[in-house]
Parts: structure tokens; C-alpha cells; sequence
């Protein structure tokens, strides 16, 4: 009988040895008090854009949505608003204010220039920190804006060439 074989054997049998001797060590080292965390959940916002929404409301077609997500560290809320049919956008704000009354702009979400023609799709920033806030909210970290949020107080406004104080708005509310 060769010796190569039976080499391959043993070598084979020898870390069968080792990787059940390390599963067993694995093993041995859990116990039953060991509790395991699930992940924070993310924390959702969402809006719905409209003409009738705003105030004195607008007679637009254009429609839109805004959704938001807080990474788990708190301090990125992640930002992705579609539109369809606006045509040129001047800006886009986080405004405070409950809903059917008019605030101050705390954030920017879409930078001049004007996005010139119709729009139809994801317009504005991609994501907003503490550093992007301004008015009330200038110097103060992204949870300010956040606790608003959550309190209803805060609503997205679309502003355009023809409605300049703005075209499409929608409150922000905590998704469940």
C-alpha cells in the first residue's frame, strides 16, 4: 500500500479533529443567560406632495412623495423625493409648521439652480446631517429636526417658476 493515501487519510482525519474541537470550544463558551440584540429598527418618514396641500392651496397636476430614513447612528437621515410632472423647480425646504400653516425653512433638500423643464422622478439631495441645517434648527444636531418630525411638525415644500411659494407640500409623519 502507498504511503500517500494514507497520508491523505490522517491529514483528512486530523481536520476533521481540529474543526470539530473548535465548533466544541464554540459551544462550550455560549450559555443560556447570553441574550442576543436585534438590530434598532430604522426609523421611517414619509410625505405625500400635493397642490392642496399648501397654503393658500395650488390647482397643480403635479404629484410627488418624500421618504426618509435615520440611519441607526442618528446623525445621516437619508432623503429620496420623486415628483411627477413639476416643471421647473426653484427649491425644495424642510419647513416647520403643523399642517395648513406656514414656517420658517430649517433645511434645503433642493439647491438652486432650477431644475429647468418638467421633472418627473427623484429630485433634490440625497441625504441630510446636522450641518445642512439652518433657521431655528442652525447649530443644533439632526436629532432637533428629527424630535419635529415626529411630532408632526415639520412639512416638505417644492417651490417652482410658477408657484413660487411653492407648488407641492406634504407633512411629514412617522411611518408606523
Amino acid at each position: 500500500m502507498s504511503t500517500r493515501p494514507r497520508l491523505r487519510r490522517i491529514a483528512r482525519s486530523l481536520v476533521s479533529l481540529a474543526g470539530a474541537v473548535l465548533v466544541g470550544a464554540a459551544l462550550a463558551n455560549c450559555s443560556d443567560d447570553e441574550t442576543v440584540v436585534a438590530p434598532t429598527p430604522l426609523v421611517k418618514f414619509r410625505a405625500t406632495l400635493s397642490g392642496a396641500e399648501e397654503n393658500p392651496p395650488v390647482t397643480t397636476t403635479a404629484t410627488g412623495t418624500s421618504e426618509f430614513t435615520l440611519s441607526r447612528t442618528n446623525d445621516t437621515l437619508f432623503v429620496n423625493i420623486t415628483v411627477n410632472g413639476l416643471s421647473n423647480v426653484r427649491f425644495g425646504h424642510f419647513h416647520t409648521g403643523a399642517r395648513g400653516a406656514n414656517g420658517a425653512v430649517v433645511s434645503t433638500l433642493v439647491d438652486p439652480p432650477t431644475l429647468v423643464g418638467a421633472q418627473n422622478g427623484r429630485v433634490g439631495k440625497q441625504f441630510i446631517t446636522a450641518s445642512n441645517l439652518s433657521g431655528a434648527l442652525a447649530g443644533q444636531p439632526l436629532t432637533a429636526l428629527i424630535d419635529q418630525m415626529r411630532a408632526g411638525g415639520i412639512y416638505v415644500n417644492l417651490h417652482t417658476d410658477a408657484n413660487a411659494g411653492g407648488e407641492l407640500r406634504g407633512q411629514v409623519a412617522l411611518v408606523p
